[in-house]
């Protein structure tokens, strides 16, 4: 449920300032767990330690399943239906075993989002490294996985999928619109069949000749704001390749129609 989906998105690095060691912590305060924990805290670091060993993202599946216990188990069924996010930073320093849960989680993430992201700025044809996720965001991904650790998360996995495209989507828009201001060949890439047909109807024009998308995004801001916002979206979305080129027209074209015709 948390990391078996092949659509978590294009949100980070292999490695970096964020990786699957994270931010230094704190040294753990002692935690004593009501008795009721204790085998569940037991099922936590089987799972863990089998996936020490195999590195298989399924094993952490019961990892989550028990570490959701122990937080029900702490705070009672209702009183955890909602997240507190200092109380879950507060449980990953002084419960090491949930924090590594967490750190182990956000490195599948990790490596998932950079297969995904690499693979983004290849078939663009983009020469600059595929982003990186900051340290804050890879902290904010360890929290989000620990939100999923809630009665509520359980009944709506989507949520966790949703939190992680978010993450960056619109510092890597932002990104992508740049790329696309500065490489006309990104946008043949991005919208292939399709490119003539946009250029000419929405790249500025000389007497001569229509110019190019990048040139649009580079003379036009409004036109670089609605790529941005709309690459965002698709971002977020699940960044889908075969939908790129339906995103791009649709900014472009929303953006170059005079107003009376919008």
């Amino acid at each position: 449920m948390l990391l078996s989906e092949d659509h978590i998105a294009l949100h980070g690095p292999l490695d970096g300032p964020g990786g699957p060691l994270g931010p230094p912590q704190q040294p753990p305060a002692a935690m004593a767990l009501p008795p009721e924990a204790a085998p569940q805290l037991h099922r936590l670091r089987e799972a863990l330690a089998r996936y020490r060993s195999r590195s298989a993202p399924a094993d952490l599946e019961g990892g989550f399943a028990a570490a959701t216990a122990i937080v029900i188990a702490l705070n009672g069924p209702q009183g955890s239906a909602r997240a507190d996010l200092e109380e879950m930073r507060a449980l990953s320093r002084a419960l090491p075993e949930f924090g590594e849960l967490l750190s182990s989680a956000a490195g599948e993430a990790q490596r998932l989002v950079f297969v995904g992201t690499a693979e983004l700025w290849g078939a663009l044809g983009l020469r600059s490294a595929a982003p990186a996720w900051t340290s804050a965001e890879w902290e904010t991904a360890r929290m989000v996985f620990a939100c999923a650790c809630t009665p509520a998360a359980q009944t709506n996995p989507a949520r966790l999928q949703a939190g992680l495209r978010s993450l960056a989507a619109a510092r890597f828009a932002e990104l992508l619109g740049q790329e696309l201001a500065d490489s006309e060949e990104a946008w043949t890439r991005a919208l292939a069949g399709r490119y003539e047909s946009v250029r000419h109807r929405c790249a500025p024009r000389t007497t001569r000749r229509s110019r190019g998308l990048s040139e649009l995004l580079q003379s036009d801001e409004h036109a670089r704001q609605a790529v941005v916002a709309g690459l965002e979206r698709w971002l977020a979305a699940g960044a889908r390749l075969g939908a790129l080129a339906d995103v791009l027209e649709a900014a472009v074209v929303h953006a170059r129609t005079p107003a009376r015709l919008a």
